[in-house]
């Protein structure tokens, strides 16, 4: 066993793109699909306040999740849901376990306790727990050791390094990774969440496995095509293909290609992700995505980008401040 393991993101980072609203038969077709490739785990996508439909990937509620998963297409595959503790009201989760396996909570460190409330909540309903604490990067040592301590008080299946700024460095992954391991308790897996902003994502994935601790399992977060908010994500077909010919898997290549082909691409043809420079410049700063992706919004040349980003006060680069960008905009006119 090489304790390695997928999970398909798509339609839950993917929906940043689309708002989420991929249609139903499009969602029952990607994870039957997804099962047929032996993926381990399928996100289904956030549970989060708000009115959708039966076309949404985002729900209120397990049930309408659950839906859309075929018995009759289920291998080994397991099925997961996102939480952000601040953005759901917990009371309208199913008192059952539906067909979703997993609740995944993703939150900031000062939402720890609010998150600690819901996963306890959940875990009493029979879910699995994951713990995705935003930014990574953002931790110091101290913070992070903190982190993991509290992490370990509350036992969930698996705790995430996720980069969710794009900003990792092979440096920065050897130091979070390392601090990781050395204090997370041993029957906790460890995943990773990678973002495409500097087109570094496959070659800190490899960096990884080759690091870690073969004794301990790990999860990988990919999407079809990379999809997901700019800049995306690891794409799963190339992590497919690469743990097949590398560490020996059985991912079915050719039932992901199916689904890119039929499904993503055309979704791609009419909205944009992937690579830009401008959040590659976010990313080396550290910052929060949204600063670039409202300036390219708003036509500014990559020049003034480059000038802007870099006069964002440090303290204001976590989370994304609209009022402040808009009057540097505003003086700039």
């Amino acid at each position: 066993m090489n304790n390695i393991e997928i999970l398909d993101c798509t339609l839950r980072d993917g929906g940043h793109v689309n708002n989420s609203k991929f249609g139903y038969n499009t969602i029952v077709d990607i994870v039957s699909g997804l099962s047929r490739a032996n993926v381990n785990y399928v996100e289904m996508g956030f549970l989060i306040n708000g009115t959708f439909t039966k076309d949404h990937s985002s729900c209120n509620d397990v049930d309408e999740m659950s839906s859309r998963i075929l018995a009759e297409n289920e291998r080994e595959t397991k099925y997961t849901a996102m939480i952000r503790p601040d953005w759901y009201d917990i009371s309208q989760l199913s008192e059952e376990k539906q067909k979703v396996d997993i609740i995944r909570f993703a939150f900031y460190y000062r939402d720890f306790d609010l998150m600690k409330k819901y996963a306890e909540i959940v875990r009493k309903r029979n879910y699995g727990v994951i713990c995705n604490p935003v930014n990574i990067m953002g931790y110091s040592e101290d913070t992070l050791k903190e982190l993991v301590a509290r992490i370990n008080d509350l036992q969930p299946m698996q705790l995430t390094m996720v980069d969710t700024y794009g900003s990792l460095t092979f440096d920065a992954l050897h130091r979070i990774y390392t601090i990781i391991e050395e204090n997370l308790n041993s029957n906790i897996k460890i995943g990773l969440h990678l973002h495409e902003n500097k087109s570094m994502a496959m070659g800190l994935l490899n960096e990884f496995l080759n690091i870690r601790n073969k004794d301990r399992k790990v999860v990988i977060d990919a999407s079809l095509l990379g999809m997901g908010r700019m800049p995306g994500n690891l794409c799963i077909e190339l992590l497919v293909s690469y743990l097949n010919s590398v560490y020996g898997t059985n991912y079915n290549e050719l039932e992901i290609y199916k689904l890119i082909s039929k499904y993503i691409e055309p979704l791609k043809r009419e909205h944009m992700w992937g690579y830009d420079p401008a959040y590659a410049i976010s990313a080396q700063l550290n910052m929060h995505r949204s600063y670039a992706e409202y300036l390219l919004e708003k036509k500014v040349t990559l020049v003034d980008i480059y000038r802007v980003l870099n006069s964002i006060p440090t303290e204001l680069r976590d989370e994304f401040h609209r009022d402040y960008i808009e009057k540097i905009i505003l003086g700039c006119r």
